[in-house]
This record gives C-alpha cells, structure tokens and sequence, in this order.
C-alpha cells in the first residue's frame, strides 16, 4: 500500500481502493489557514525587530496582528462546517425523499411517519418495520425509518432501503464519506487544524485579554 498523501488535512477522510489514495466527499484545504499562519509570523518577525519599539509597544503591535490571524482562521473554520454541514443536509434531503415543496398533508404525513421511526430502538425491529413499510407502500414512513437509521448509523437497515433504490446508493455514499459536524473526534481535530499558536510575548493570555491589548490607545505604526 503506498502513503497516504491526504495525512497532514485531517479533514480529510481518504480511503485506498483500485490501488490509489481517494479522498472522500468534500476536501476541505487547509491551505488559507497555512497562508494567514506564515502571514503572522512574518508580520511578528517584524514588529520584533523594530527597536524603535518599546517592549509594550511591541506587545500591543503582536496582539493586533494575533488577534486578526486568530479570527480570520475561526471564520474559515466556521465557513468549513457550514459547508460540511449543508452538503449533508442536501444530501439528507435527496436521500430521503424531502426535497422540493410539499403540501400539508405531505408535511403532516412526513411528521407522523418521522415520529414512528424514533420510536424504534434496535436495528431488528427497524429493519422489520421497513420491510413492512416497502411492502404495503408506505413511503413516507420507509423513508422516515431509512433516516432514523442513518442517524443511529444502522447500517444494514440504510443498506435495505438503498437496495431498492439503485439512484440512491451515490447519495448514501456521498453522505456516508461527509465527516459528521457533531462527532467530537472531527471537532477535535477542526480545532487542530484552524489554530494559531500564540506568540510568547503574550504570554497564554486568554483571548479576552488579548482582544483588550490589542485594543489599546497606543499608536503603532
């Protein structure tokens, strides 16, 4: 097996199939957070070696230019799960029949069958119960027991409801290959990668702290 080369974006999710490295659905590029990183730390270098500069001076000219590295690279973090997080609602939607406009009594009938579907608490019973719901052609509520499914990650039962759907297996794939927005290993490693490491002169100052040195009188030109 050859190296994985999507290792260093851990918001990535790659896998090896046909003798290569794929990445799955979205690849979000880290590579704005890299440039805002560099952009810093030569803006730093400076601002140190300006010996005009007092000490807190220089301090009050770092916090400024922390401070919007910092928030430019949680505003690209944020825009990265919107995007996740829209493209597996529209996924979501495509996969089990809620696209477009509906009606009243659609919307009625979706909210009932959705409210069934949550009362199934094992893959068996919901398998069993989509089974029936195929069976007697009830729509609204196969496609409301697939979702419940797809949110208890029952796997075999989402596989019951795309075998009978043959357009659907990309769509589930596509979801599936989505990083979930509300796993906390993905958030842990998001706050890994849109990061900035505070310059020492700040000393771990909270952000708080930061925000109010940077928001000094002192003109620093």
């Amino acid at each position: 097996m050859t190296t994985n080369p999507f290792t260093e974006d851990p918001t990535v999710h790659a896998t090896f199939a046909a003798g290569e490295w794929r990445a799955n659905g979205r690849n979000l590029t880290t590579t704005g957070v890299t440039a805002a990183q560099q952009q810093l730390a030569g803006q730093i270098e400076q601002i140190r070696g300006r010996r005009e500069l007092s000490a807190e001076a220089k301090r009050i000219a770092i916090a400024r230019v922390y401070r919007e590295a910092r928030d430019s690279i949680t505003a690209m973090r944020q825009e990265a799960e919107e995007q996740v997080r829209g493209e597996r609602t529209k996924l979501h939607r495509k996969l089990f029949g809620y696209e477009g406009e509906a009606d009243v009594q659609t919307v009625i009938a979706r909210r009932d069958a959705a409210d069934r579907a949550s009362k199934l608490d094992d893959p068996h019973a919901a398998e069993t119960a989509l089974r029936k719901a195929e069976m007697h052609g009830d729509t609204h509520m196969a496609q409301a027991i697939a979702a419940h499914a797809q949110e208890q990650a029952w796997g075999t039962v989402l596989d019951t409801y795309v075998s009978s759907r043959p357009e659907a297996a990309a769509t589930a794939e596509a979801l599936h290959a989505l990083p979930n927005p509300d796993d906390g290993m993905w958030r842990m490693e998001q706050a890994m990668t849109y990061s900035v490491m505070q310059p020492t002169e700040l000393d771990g100052m909270p952000d708080y702290s930061v925000n109010a040195l940077a928001a000094s009188d002192l003109d620093v030109a």
